[in-house]
């Protein structure tokens, strides 16, 4: 039965909206392929030539950076309009990458500025493509469309994490940047046909008064409660993923010193990740939004990540880590992604496009800056190594955040309208 209506509300679209979201999907696809290829590669290169413990101070250093990207976008975002601003942006990425692909190797600090660098772009990618999808899809077709869109988005990452899982011993890690120059070329075409089928001009990508530079954005977000809350959830869903990744960075670094065997390894680790994210994707956040409803849904994540984080408290081995690593990343870009970004869909289209940046661009990776004050706290006090203390501050933090939750859908009159309540049975 499930099934059957989700086939009706897909044959209920026009011919013009098919358009779109097939386009919405490739870009998706692209952007998650690209991630799979340089993800594990820069990772493995950090290691290889800075080691775990300078992970925190790259951390540090994405915050600056992404003050500045995310500045830099909100200003020339009403100048040049959404497909310029979009076209600009790849370009650029396109000539960094080659540029860090062809030298990293030679001089260290290009790699410590790639592994940031690549934490930044990628979000600044999908944040323009979801302030498309959010201008154009409404909510009563976000409860499946969003999940599906995911789901090719993880399909992407699934072929991308092929070559660095595979062919890094064979083609030399660095050499893995270079199919990102074909990725961003179908990644624009699609990108183009989107924009022309959705409800965003070029000339027109925001309101009469849309948030010129940083400072307003921020603003923006400090007057409303409910843009607050959802700030507050993204930064502790990814200082909580951070503690777990550098547990399983500092586990891979003892585990596998041999720089390509280790970019293999994280490979196909992350090629796992996009497994059973496109599963949730698929089948998971459509579950989940039919049977319990936004709310519920909000509510249910942080509890099931806790009993994940439990698991590395009662086997803290280099193998649970790994599983641990895996669900979380796997729920982040499955389950938390879909019902984050329907959370987006009522606000004002400046909201979308300006004040979301700085959540979901800036917020979103600056709070690893805040995940590595603590872990050079732990450092500093000599507690780094002890596997249960990143765990335990990983499960206070997902209470935390079932809390916040909880606080935000009590709000009243000042939550945008949402639907909050399970779906009605099919």
């Amino acid at each position: 039965m499930l099934w059957r209506k989700f086939k009706d509300e897909i044959l209920q679209l026009t011919g013009l909206q098919r358009i779109f979201i097939f386009c919405a999907m490739i870009c998706a696809f692209c952007i998650t392929a690209d991630y799979g290829i340089v993800r594990p590669v820069s990772n493995s290169i950090f290691l290889t030539q800075h080691g775990t413990d300078l992970f925190p101070y790259a951390w540090l250093a994405i915050v600056p950076l992404n003050f500045l990207l995310v500045e830099l976008y909100n200003r020339f975002l009403s100048r040049l309009g959404v497909l310029r601003m979009f076209l600009a942006i790849v370009l650029f990425v396109a000539c960094v990458n080659t540029f860090c692909a062809i030298t990293m190797t030679k001089l260290p600090f290009v790699s410590f500025f790639f592994y940031v660098w690549k934490e930044i772009y990628i979000m600044l990618l999908f944040q323009q493509l979801w302030s498309v999808i959010h201008s154009t899809i409404h909510m009563s077709q976000a409860k499946y469309l969003y999940g599906l869109i995911f789901a090719v988005g993880g399909l992407g990452g699934i072929f991308g994490s092929i070559l660095p899982g595979f062919f890094a011993v064979s083609m030399g890690s660095p050499n893995l940047i270079f199919a990102s120059i074909p990725i961003f070329t179908v990644l624009t075409i699609a990108f183009i046909y989107m924009l022309r089928h959705s409800c965003v001009t070029q000339e027109n990508p925001a309101e009469p008064k849309p948030i010129r530079n940083f400072m307003q954005g921020v603003s923006a977000i400090r007057n409303s409660k409910y843009l607050s809350f959802i700030l507050i959830i993204v930064i502790l869903m990814q200082v909580a993923t951070t503690l777990i990744y550098f547990q399983f960075n500092s586990m891979l670094e003892m585990a596998i010193p041999e720089q390509d065997l280790r970019t293999e390894y994280s490979g196909r680790i992350f090629g796992i990740v996009n497994i059973m994210t496109v599963m949730f994707q698929l089948f998971g956040s459509f579950l989940f939004l039919h049977f319990f409803g936004l709310k519920r849904s909000h509510l249910l994540l942080p509890l099931i990540l806790c009993f994940n984080a439990l698991g590395s408290l009662v086997i803290p081995s280099f193998a649970m880590i790994s599983v641990a690593f895996i669900t979380i990343k796997a729920f982040d870009f499955s389950l938390f992604g879909v019902l984050k970004e329907m959370l987006y869909i009522p606000l004002k289209q400046e909201e979308k496009f300006q004040a979301k940046s700085i959540i979901d661009v800036f917020a979103y990776r600056s709070a690893k800056a805040v995940a590595s004050g603590l872990i050079l706290l732990l450092q500093w006090l000599g507690f780094v190594k002890m596997i249960d203390c990143m765990t335990w501050g990983s499960l206070f933090l997902l209470v935390v955040w079932a809390f916040v939750v909880y606080k935000m859908f009590q709000l009243k009159g000042e939550t945008p309208e949402i639907e909050t309540e399970k779906s009605s049975g099919p």
